[in-house]
């Protein structure tokens, strides 16, 4: 299974600090662009995306958006190969207990980082299925046949009471920053097909654009889409930082293809 992927993490226009991490199958980018063809063969069998948005005073939010996204790199990096897809997406709550427990320790023994915490969200690949991850307000999105599809709800205030006067930054749920957490996690029951086009993205692009312009967008190749999405961001304010990774499942290559045989 392979995956083409542009991604991009950007600061914003108004944070002096970028808290936001991209994961795209073993590489971590922060305050940089990505472009690259990734191919489950040289990931264990798996594909992992995730993006994370740290939470917490000073340098708090990068230190634990990097904790959470590191661990999981690791963690899925050991996973070993024989393992299917059920198994391979059952670690996932166990590496969100355990992010969430250091978190709270590190919060806890240092001042300065009292309250750090991250949202993340991500997505899993394994030979054509499809799981999705999330804690907070960190999005997926779909488009598929050229319709787009948000699968994730957001763990925020205005989302749990549909009262859409509230900050959308008020949230009952991340990885660390409270008592408890809950990472959702589920099979996207009709997986994956040639030609779908996956979002992963921060606050930092939902609450500054819109779904009918982020559905815009997405109808342009890949690499031109990231682009437009981080600009549109910067242009209605760039009120936070901005992570975007779009990702495509290519047409299968013909390796790829069982071609019957004549008896």
């Amino acid at each position: 299974m392979r995956v083409d992927v542009d991604a991009r993490c950007d600061i914003g226009c108004v944070r002096a600090n970028n808290e936001d991490l991209i994961l795209a199958g073993s590489q971590l980018l922060r305050d940089a662009t990505l472009a690259a063809r990734l191919d489950a063969a040289e990931h264990h069998g798996h594909l992992l995306l995730a993006v994370a948005d740290g939470m917490g005073g000073a340098a708090a939010g990068e230190l634990a958006s990097e904790i959470a996204l590191t661990q999981l790199r690791t963690l899925m990096q050991a996973a070993p190969a024989e393992l299917d897809g059920d198994e391979l997406s059952g670690v996932l709550p166990m590496w969100a207990h355990r992010t969430h427990a250091e978190l709270l320790a590190q919060g806890q023994a240092c001042p300065q980082r009292a309250g750090m915490g991250t949202t993340v969200v991500g997505l899993l690949l394994w030979q054509g299925r499809a799981w999705r991850f999330h804690a907070g307000d960190s999005r997926l999105y779909r488009r598929r046949a050229g319709r787009l599809e948000r699968l994730t709800e957001d763990h925020s205030l205005r989302q749990q009471t549909g009262d859409a006067s509230l900050p959308g930054n008020l949230l009952f749920n991340a990885l660390g920053g409270g008592a408890a957490c809950r990472l959702e996690l589920a099979e996207i029951a009709d997986g994956v097909q040639p030609f779908d086009r996956f979002l992963l993205c921060s606050d930092g692009l939902h609450e500054m654009v819109n779904d009918a312009d982020i559905e815009q967008a997405l109808a342009g190749d890949r690499e031109t889409a990231v682009q437009t999405l981080v600009q549109l961001a910067r242009q209605a304010g760039g009120l936070d930082n901005i992570s975007v990774l779009v990702a495509d499942i290519p047409r299968p290559a013909p390796s790829d293809l069982q071609i019957p045989t004549r008896p």
